[in-house]
């Protein structure tokens, strides 16, 4: 446990590595799969998509979640004795669940022309808005340009601190090179929360350099996260992440779990993430944590920079 809360203190992020159970992971994979029909057939026709006012709400929520029907297969991920120890240290053992979902990377092969189009080159492809409204239980994408999770959660928009929201990450099955695998960015948390899309130039290989609005930078490497069923990464809500699309010639899709987990406002004690956030040099709570969207919550900024890495 301490070379993991070590490794957040220092790259906020802990890659675990295959830890959890194969069989089960891959039960629970097998069901999900039974559960929803994966294909073309999850999208709206472009008249049905016209017809709605914007592209907010078009996400999970706690009670409206795919997941919630296997809250019994869910058991020996969120009982995991050795992420319930490290989670322990980072955010007591009273910490919550701001919301859980499965997440699905979409191949382009189920895209009819039309989406395909108005996503062309747009750095958070969330398919949300694009899905028949019933299946909206599940996140959808097609490549997320690097982001922090805090980026949905500015000042006020939840009474948790999300100064203190971390994100752990598991795989179901195996992910490749061409299955849209996470890139992680360790490190990137000691700026703080910035503005997306972020101010980030592409160095050579892995490297990148990053920046914040004033005048702080850093050079971050690019992992990318490749594992099989019972994978699992955490990190801190201001890490740097993405994925780049599945790959064109694969018609597989990505389903994965995606935790985001908080202290609660009831546990006054000092714990790791308080320990980790007193290193970052930037923002923690953030008015305002994006410029990309219009009133409609439409993008209105092109260009994926980890397309370009």
């Amino acid at each position: 446990m301490q070379t993991c809360v070590d490794n957040l203190m220092e790259q906020g992020a802990h890659v675990f590595g295959e830890i959890l159970d194969v069989p089960r992971t891959q039960a629970l994979y097998q069901a999900m799969i039974k559960a929803r029909v994966f294909d073309a057939s999850l999208f709206m026709d472009e008249a049905e998509y016209l017809a709605q006012e914007n592209h907010f709400n078009a996400n999970p929520t706690r009670t409206f979640n795919f997941l919630n029907q296997f809250e019994p297969q869910l058991q020996f991920i969120e009982q995991d004795p050795r992420l319930s120890a490290v989670l322990d240290e980072l955010l007591g053992d009273d910490y919550e669940v701001v919301v859980k979902k499965a997440v699905c990377g979409v191949p382009d092969a189920w895209l009819p022309d039309w989406i395909r189009e108005k996503i062309r080159d747009v750095n958070v492809a969330n398919l949300g808005p694009y899905i028949k409204k019933p299946m909206r239980d599940i996140t959808y994408f097609r490549g997320i340009d690097f982001h922090q999770d805090i980026i949905d959660w500015p000042q006020g928009r939840v009474e948790l601190d999300p100064s203190t929201f971390m994100t752990l990450y598991v795989y179901l099955h195996d992910v490749t090179e061409h299955d849209s695998p996470l890139h992680l960015m360790p490190g990137s948390h000691r700026l703080g929360a910035t503005l997306f899309p972020h101010r980030l130039q592409h160095l050579e290989g892995d490297r990148w350099l990053y920046s914040d609005e004033q005048g702080n930078s850093l050079q971050c490497r690019d992992q990318k996260l490749i594992g099989g069923p019972g994978y699992v990464g955490l990190w801190h809500n201001c890490v740097l992440h993405g994925t780049r699309p599945v790959a064109h010639e694969s018609e597989r899709f990505r389903l994965s779990l995606r935790y985001l987990l908080g202290k609660s406002n009831g546990n006054s004690k000092r714990t790791a993430i308080d320990d980790i956030n007193c290193l970052i040099k930037g923002e923690l709570t953030p008015i305002r944590t994006r410029r990309d969207l219009d009133e409609k919550g439409v993008a209105q900024i092109r260009g994926n920079i980890i397309n370009k890495g």
